[in-house]
């Protein structure tokens, strides 16, 4: 299924944790191929959820002494205003001093943005941060850090590994103040209505798992049926 603006628009109205909730549902047993660890954070807020398709870039910020080459970023730039559908650049960093890379600040914020880029997910740290704020970038990495000794980007010729899972182009990425996940092909034509159904499962188990006239082993027994039937539903989804 190829990733549309529709689906991006709605996949905006749920939280990251719903639809990692909502994979499961469906079936999806590998789902810690698909989300990333701790060290990646989200480090300003922005109003909504990001949603985007992943591009890759790889990028030495930190290694003295090298040349600067920013030519694989204004490629990948041409190649996202062709883009119909909100992107997410996802930037893995290679320099010889992992702590002090720096992958971008206001200025690459506002280019990016101007060619549809809603978001940067970076294993590397970040500066300008409210200045990328004001443009509207939804910024995910391991922290402020405040220069760079260069700037050498290049594309990857397979799929990056970043924040303990691998991402290639085209891949469906959701984040939020809780993390980044990644949408599974296989699970993207359905995981709309499990996330309106999951919404509605975890409304009716969080509304009787506060009740106080009801003992544990009376939460247990109805939660355990409920997530039974909802899981049934949700896998029908996939036949649809």
């Amino acid at each position: 299924m190829a990733v549309t603006l529709p689906l991006i628009e709605q996949l905006r109205e749920f939280e990251t944790p719903l639809v990692a909730e909502a994979l499961a549902a469906m079936g999806c047993a590998d789902t810690h191929q698909y989300y990333m660890g701790a060290d990646i954070s989200l480090l300003n807020e922005t109003p909504l959820p990001m949603v985007g398709i992943a591009m890759t870039l790889e990028v030495d910020t930190s290694s003295p002494d090298t040349d600067d080459d920013t030519s694989a970023l204004f490629d990948a730039c041409t190649q996202l205003e062709a883009l119909a559908v909100p992107a997410v650049l996802v930037i893995k960093t290679i320099g010889s001093r992992p702590l002090h890379e720096c992958v971008l600040g206001d200025g690459m914020a506002k280019m990016m943005h101007a060619v549809g880029c809603c978001g940067v997910v970076t294993d590397g740290g970040v500066r300008d941060l409210a200045g990328i704020t004001a443009v509207g970038l939804t910024i995910f990495g391991r922290g402020p850090v405040v220069n760079h000794a260069t700037l050498k980007f290049a594309k990857p010729s397979q799929p990056i590994k970043i924040g303990g899972i691998e991402v290639g182009d085209g891949d469906l990425v959701h984040g939020d103040c809780n993390g980044v996940h990644l949408v599974p092909a296989a699970y993207q034509s359905a995981v709309v209505e499990a996330c309106i159904l999951t919404r509605d499962f975890e409304t009716r188990a969080h509304v009787h798992m506060r009740r106080s006239d009801k003992l544990t082993n009376d939460k247990r027994q109805f939660v355990g049926t409920l997530s039974k039937a909802h899981r049934a539903r949700c896998r029908k989804l996939l036949d649809s």
